[in-house]
């Protein structure tokens, strides 16, 4: 397995949309493991069918309006989608499947109920008889005010980032320790080897966090 340089000239390309982009990839999957919550698998779900249509709508409604609104709005949040959403189709990007490690219990602090969502990620691209594989986590916020559940993205967050697009939750919340940060382009016949060693870290790490 090894890192391949078009997906480091495609990130630098797009260095002033890197969040929204990954926010974007993270959300697509197709597989996801047996949810605690149905309501929260029910915005998996809805999420799930938005990205795959290319939905921009769809997407950002389950999108946290926190991270909305640091983008500008919604106005300035669809034009962003749209241009990144244009990228991923320009560079022949494909979502093939997202693997959702969601046995995890749900928490309440003040009014939100949130849970962590480690994620692994499989894409086509223009290579031929490869696939790139990578990592990545979601927040999933249900406040009491919306008293639905829509999502942060976490791989380019820290503990600092997260407390201050959520300050109720500053302090009184830690992260789970972080998967290897790294992007794997392997050929298709190792995928499943790729993914079932990834989800063993992660359940490695989420069972060492509790």
């Amino acid at each position: 397995m090894q890192s391949n340089n078009w997906f480091s000239q495609f990130k630098n390309t797009q260095r002033k949309g890197v969040f929204l982009l990954i926010a974007l990839l993270t959300i697509f999957h197709n597989t996801s493991f047996a949810q605690k919550d149905p309501q929260l698998r029910e915005a998996l779900s809805i999420m799930t069918k938005a990205s795959i249509s290319g939905d921009i709508e769809g997407i950002l409604n389950q999108t946290s309006p926190r991270i909305i609104e640091s983008m500008g709005g919604i106005d300035q949040a669809t034009k962003l989608s749209k241009e990144l959403y244009s990228s991923l189709i320009k560079y022949g990007v494909k979502i093939d499947s997202m693997i959702n490690y969601v046995d995890i219990d749900v928490s309440k602090i003040d009014g939100i109920s949130y849970c962590f969502i480690p994620q692994v990620l499989v894409m086509s691209t223009h290579e031929k008889g490869k696939k790139v594989i990578t990592s990545a986590n979601l927040l999933a916020l249900k406040e009491d005010e919306t008293k639905k559940w829509t999502f942060i993205n976490l791989n380019k967050m820290d503990l600092e980032k997260v407390n201050l697009f959520v300050p109720e939750l500053s302090g009184k919340i830690s992260v789970p320790p972080g998967l290897e940060k790294k992007t794997f382009v392997v050929p298709k016949e190792e995928v499943a080897k790729t993914v079932d060693h990834l989800m063993k870290r992660i359940d490695e790490s989420v069972k060492q966090h509790n």
